[in-house]
């Protein structure tokens, strides 16, 4: 029986809404789709790669909301930052399986790292440089991601001016979307340092 590609990685992401990323294999996926994993392992040879594929899926709608390449770069960073945390923190483990993707699979998330290098690279980084700060910033948004999406809330910390730092956020109504505009902020702050000056 030919395997539908597409309709495999989605049930592959509707297995890890039901049951989590550690509870997916390509065994797993074969046994929901009715078929032997020899036949998904034609074109999945790997979890990783099956990953890969899924990471380009979550990531794909990400393009269709990124601003103009002409936007005010540090607009069109925050705009891009923000859109793929959103799209990371979405859904169950969708920051987990975007790590360490293959780009030639997963080229949605390549797409998204060419089209910052280009907004770089107009804004005046020579483009090895911005190569290397295209990769802070989707380096970071993908290990916030995961951070946010693995911390439970808890407080009760034995590090008093951590604990006492998050009850302060706490109570001032400060969410994960505001901690990671915060940071992000910083990261925009530190790029904007780094930017070569027009002599």
């Amino acid at each position: 029986m030919p395997i539908d590609v597409p309709a495999a990685v989605t049930t592959a992401l509707a297995l890890v809404d039901a049951e989590g990323l550690d509870k997916l294999t390509v065994r797993r996926l074969a046994a929901e789709l009715g078929v032997k994993a020899p036949a998904l392992y034609w074109h999945f040879s790997s979890k990783r790669a099956l990953l890969d594929h899924l990471t380009d899926a979550l990531t794909a709608p990400v393009l269709d909301n990124l601003p103009p390449l002409d936007t005010p770069w540090l607009t069109w960073l925050e705009t891009a930052g923000t859109a793929l945390h959103t799209a990371l923190t979405s859904r169950r483990d969708a920051a987990r399986i975007a790590l360490g993707a293959d780009l030639r699979v997963a080229r949605s998330l390549g797409e998204f790292a060419e089209r910052t290098v280009d907004v770089l690279h107009r804004a005046g980084f020579p483009l090895a440089d911005a190569s290397r700060c295209a990769g802070v910033l989707v380096h970071f948004v993908l290990g916030r991601a995961v951070e946010d999406q693995s911390w439970s809330g808890e407080i009760d910390i034995p590090f008093p001016l951590m604990a006492q730092g998050l009850r302060e956020r706490q109570a001032a109504g400060g969410t994960v979307a505001d901690s990671f505009r915060y940071a992000l902020g910083i990261v925009l702050a530190g790029l904007e340092a780094k930017r070569p000056r027009p002599t």
